[in-house]
């Protein structure tokens, strides 16, 4: 058995050579299900039994759960058992050897499927003296007797080519200058792209989306809105920085992805000074780092870049990676955290100028 890449799993699906295991798991919740039904439907059909499916939530007891996959399928070849959300980590030391004594024990009529749509199986998590979670050591195990899919999230390009696919599939077309803007406002998950573009598609019905029709329609999310947290801190704005911050805190977004927007900025604004110190041109650059139709971001960050000197902006990265890690691996509030990394920053572009 093994790990297994996206493609490798659409084969094991389409050959209908199912493991008698899988374990679902990444950043791309949107993927995350979507190989979850489809597994699903391989294994016992659109609309399956109640006989042979089980559905069972992150408050199933473990022997609910061994009970269910030794079960004989009825109706069907095969019996499906889907657990989403299990929170392995959270398991005590005899429940985590009960559950690997379990796993060569499936029924082999059985697919069970651990499942996780929402559940973030980060390494933020208590950790052994090797380094490893409950979570790490379950997917080790589970690799012998079935096949773990980590699905994680994808390229912008790639992502831009699946947005046009579902206003094709709409009806509707979509631009890959469009496409990208879409990305720009919403982020990159995919779940909410796909709302997106399917709100787009109607409104448009069997036309084209347009930019006005994205600017009227696309509201922006959490990571652009702390994405552009950045524009008033590179402008050592202090009243709109810290106003703008208290918003972000108001409507409860999550310190993670303020920490990410803030971060995400400032990568771009230093790739664009070390393009332009090294003689090579923003599209250049774009290309060489995979912008594809999103070189404006970068493009717009080197007005930025031209501001400050390499030190300055390597200064600001040190002190992104020491909240970073803070943020992960200690319980401090994490809104002072980021309201002293942003005091940081603002000093650090202070003492430059």
């Amino acid at each position: 058995m093994a790990k297994l890449s996206e493609q490798e799993l659409r084969k094991e699906i389409s050959s209908g050579n199912l493991k008698t295991l899988y374990v679902i798991y990444g950043d791309e919740k949107y993927l995350v299900k979507k190989y979850t039904q489809a597994v699903i439907r391989k294994a016992v059909g659109k609309e399956p039994s109640g006989f042979d499916y089980f559905q069972l939530s992150s408050e199933t007891p473990l022997e609910e759960i061994f009970d269910a996959s030794q079960q004989i399928a009825v109706f069907s070849e095969r019996k499906c058992v889907n657990v989403t959300d299990y929170d392995i980590n959270s398991l005590s030391e005899s429940d985590m050897k009960e559950l690997e004594i379990f796993l060569p024990e499936i029924s082999p009529t059985t697919v069970l499927i651990f499942s996780m749509p929402t559940l973030d199986t980060s390494s933020r998590k208590k950790k052994d003296t090797k380094g490893k979670t409950k979570f790490t050591k379950f997917l080790a195990a589970a690799e012998k007797y079935g096949s773990v899919i980590q699905l994680d999230k994808i390229g912008d390009i790639a992502l831009e080519a699946q947005l046009i696919k579902w206003a094709e599939k709409n009806g509707a077309k979509l631009g890959k200058i469009n496409a990208s803007k879409i990305i720009a406002l919403i982020g990159t998950d995919m779940n909410s792209l796909k709302n997106e573009v399917d709100k787009l598609s109607a409104y448009v019905k069997d036309g084209e989306i347009t930019a006005e029709t994205i600017e009227l329609l696309c509201v922006k999310n959490s990571e652009t809105k702390a994405y552009n947290l950045s524009k008033y801190i590179t402008k050592n704005d202090y009243n709109s920085t810290y106003k703008e911050l208290d918003i972000l805190f108001g409507q409860n977004e999550r310190p993670e992805i303020i920490l990410g927007g803030i971060s995400s900025a400032f990568v771009d604004i230093y790739r664009a000074k070390a393009a332009m110190e090294s003689g090579k041109s923003i599209p250049a650059a774009a290309k060489e780092l995979k912008y594809g139709s999103r070189e404006f971001v970068l493009k717009n960050a080197s007005y930025t870049a031209a501001k400050y000197s390499s030190e300055t902006l390597k200064a600001i990265l040190d002190a992104i990676l020491e909240a970073d890690i803070k943020m992960k691996s200690t319980r401090s509030d994490a809104r002072i955290l980021i309201e002293t990394l942003v005091a940081r920053i603002l000093l650090i572009i202070k003492e430059d100028r």
